[in-house]
């Protein structure tokens, strides 16, 4: 998926390039099939974040510190770094830490309840605020204990993503949320490479010169329509063929009006868009060397139904919580055999029923390491449909003997 960069200010010091960097690297060899943006000099309350790192488990707060020893600090008092040097002292970090938690926190709120409401302002509270030190560096025992203060963590370029692996956000973002938190910040997209923004903003002058533009093209129509009720007053019988060509205009935006309210106003994926929804899935499983799936009427039906007993009932999981109905208690009522296995992957946005759907409800499978496992298995058929903001994708393969496994049905979860 890559790494897309953001920033509040441009990075004005050596070392934070240096370590960001160093950052990067690790990020770009752990995280090659899922989202990561990472966010640089984000200015908050009371100072300066310099670096934010956004994946699928929520916010981590990184704060860069050049230095390489041994760390001493506690809660209370001031810190210091014991280099080869000697000692460094340092202000008290923990409270630096925390202050910039609490103050990316209060930023977070409002965010959140506009977006993406069913993650909680509690679990906000679970975001980390970690300090970064030089490759080397250590933090003895008996000091802070971090079983208690879980959000509070030192780390290296050698501990970073051992630590990253075991913290528990309790929700998921998609990119969509990432994308809003991005927006909510205001914070200007930028190359890591060249530091150059790749979203050029406006200038004034070109403002000025589409005035202009616009103040010809409004005389150039003032124009034409003089022009055509000079050739109705003095041409008669240019009268009707007018008539019947706006009545010939009017019959065909009614059409296309008509059309296009369909698919405005359907909240259910039809057999078209399922078609096509699989075939951008092909394309997926063919950069893995999976072979494609045939398109299936018993797992398009099976995904409808799935999709809108979700929608009904207001769940993201395998099974109805309420009746216990899941794909597979429900396959023989779509015609698929109980020696056919069929396997689910489940998704849902808040907003309901969208155009593209079903590539979002896709994009979000390929970037959880589960469900794009899923996605690529062995099937002899599938459907991707959605209903109402929910999807469900059915893949199914041809007999038990062909995939005796149990199947276990991958669901991106909502958060609690």
């Amino acid at each position: 998926m890559g790494i897309r960069f953001f920033r509040g200010q441009k990075i004005r010091f050596e070392h934070e390039h240096r370590q960001l960097k160093e950052i990067v690297k690790i990020l770009r060899k752990a995280y090659q099939k899922e989202p990561v943006y990472l966010l640089t000099n984000v200015l908050v309350a009371n100072g300066q974040i310099d670096c934010v790192i956004l994946t699928r488990d929520g916010p981590l707060i990184l704060d860069l510190k050049a230095f390489r020893g041994e760390i001493r600090g506690i809660e209370n008092g001031p810190w210091e770094v014991e280099t080869k040097d000697g000692p460094i002292p340092l202000p008290n970090l923990f409270t630096q830490a925390r202050m910039h938690r609490q103050d990316f926190i209060d930023r977070m709120i409002p965010i959140c309840r506009e977006n993406f409401p069913q993650i909680g302002e509690n679990n906000l509270r679970k975001i980390g605020s970690w300090l970064y030190f030089c490759k080397g560096s250590t933090y003895p025992d008996e000091q802070i204990d971090l079983r208690r203060v879980k959000w509070f963590r030192i780390v290296t370029a050698e501990t970073l993503l051992e630590k990253m692996r075991f913290s528990e956000s309790g929700y998921t973002l998609r990119i969509q949320d990432m994308d809003a938190i991005v927006a909510g910040f205001r914070l200007e997209e930028y190359s890591f490479e060249s530091d150059l923004p790749l979203v050029p903003v406006s200038e004034p002058p070109r403002q000025r010169l589409l005035a202009r533009r616009s103040v010809v093209a409004a005389l150039v129509i003032l124009l034409l329509m003089a022009a055509f009720l000079a050739i109705l007053v003095f041409f008669p019988g240019a009268r009707v063929i007018v008539i019947n060509g706006i009545q010939g205009i009017l019959a065909l935006a009614g059409g296309a009006i008509q059309s296009a309210s369909k698919d405005v106003l359907k909240d259910t994926t039809s057999e078209y868009d399922s078609r096509q929804a699989l075939v951008y899935l092909n394309r997926i499983r063919a950069d893995e060397e999976r072979p494609p799936l045939v398109f299936d009427d018993r797992a398009y039906r099976l995904a409808v139904a799935r999709s809108a007993d979700m929608s009904q009932y207001g769940y993201l999981d395998y099974s109805n919580p309420v009746t216990g109905l899941s794909a597979e208690t429900l396959k023989t009522r779509f015609g698929i055999p109980e020696n056919e296995t069929v396997s689910e992957s489940a998704y849902g946005q808040w907003n309901g029923y969208s155009y593209g759907i079903e590539r979002l409800a896709l994009d979000s499978w390929v970037s959880d390491a589960g469900n794009n496992d899923r996605l690529m298995q062995n099937y002899s058929s599938g459907a991707v449909a959605c209903s109402g903001g929910y999807c469900s994708f059915i893949g199914i393969a041809a007999s038990v003997e062909s995939n005796p496994a149990t199947p276990v049905i991958n669901v991106t979860r909502p958060p609690e």
